[in-house]
């Protein structure tokens, strides 16, 4: 039975098995199957995740050790950390062969972070993101065209904190027509008439605008994947998919960019 003293302490465990991890490489949390010095701990993380209340609290890594610095008036990184920073951070994945944040997706973020099998299968995850992207579709355009927008005055703590930041409104329509295409991308598969249509929306914003203009666009994406925070905004598996699908519009962007 779940205890007073569990609660007390998930929140503290959530956080120190990401931080640990991302700052010094020390990892207590690993996906099912794979060895550990730590079984009880896993054992009772397994438990508590099988609560629907631990459930809708729980975070993912990159937001805990993102929201965590400014928290604590800062971290201290060690060398140790660096492959398991890049990996969370979507940069690169622990083999170092790609980013983590690429499709397809790698199971447990590459061995590092236990995937979420409560929350269903791939579909009902990519499902879950363009609800929640839809669900207040003109403001997430918004927010996102900050990343080709002026930074807010005064700066905050938080290093992906803005609230004072201010869009560019010249690239909402190309963003707009872009989460339109990823929506479709999270539905339908990044193959087929969906890749043409992105293609076609990033020839278009190039020859309609431009090498810089183009650039801004790729920012705002850029700016929205690396905002998007779980539970905030959706559970881990429909994070995942968004960041991933994301990045797969900057990609194509780019890729017409190098045409040029």
């Amino acid at each position: 039975d779940v205890t007073l003293v569990d609660m007390m302490f998930v929140p503290f465990l959530e956080r120190m098995c990401a931080s640990l991890l991302f700052f010094k490489g020390f990892q207590i949390r690993v996906p099912p199957g794979q060895p550990t010095k730590y079984p009880a701990i896993n054992k009772w993380f397994d438990a508590m995740e099988q609560l629907e209340s631990y459930q809708l609290t729980k975070s993912d890594y990159y937001t805990h050790c993102w929201d965590l610095p400014p928290q604590l008036g800062g971290c201290t990184y060690e060398k140790g950390g660096e492959p398991y920073e890049l990996a969370i951070n979507g940069e690169r994945t622990l083999d170092g062969s790609r980013g983590g944040w690429e499709l397809p997706l790698e199971p447990h973020l590459g061995g590092i972070e236990p995937d979420w099998t409560w929350c269903g299968d791939e579909g009902a995850a990519k499902r879950e993101a363009v609800d929640r992207l839809t669900a207040n579709h003109e403001n997430i355009v918004s927010f996102a065209s900050r990343g080709a927008g002026r930074k807010g005055s005064p700066p905050v703590m938080a290093a992906l904190s803005d609230p004072n930041a201010v869009p560019n409104d010249d690239v909402k329509s190309a963003v707009d027509s872009v989460l339109r295409v990823v929506s479709m991308a999270l539905l339908d598969g990044t193959e087929g008439e969906v890749e043409q249509s992105m293609n076609s929306v990033a020839s278009v914003i190039i020859k309609e605008g431009g090498m810089e203009y183009a650039d801004g666009v790729v920012s705002s994406l850029a700016y929205l994947r690396d905002r998007v925070g779980v539970p905030r905004d959706m559970r881990l598996p429909a994070a995942r998919q968004l960041r991933a699908h994301l990045n797969w519009a900057i990609g194509k962007i780019l890729e017409e960019q190098d045409k040029k």
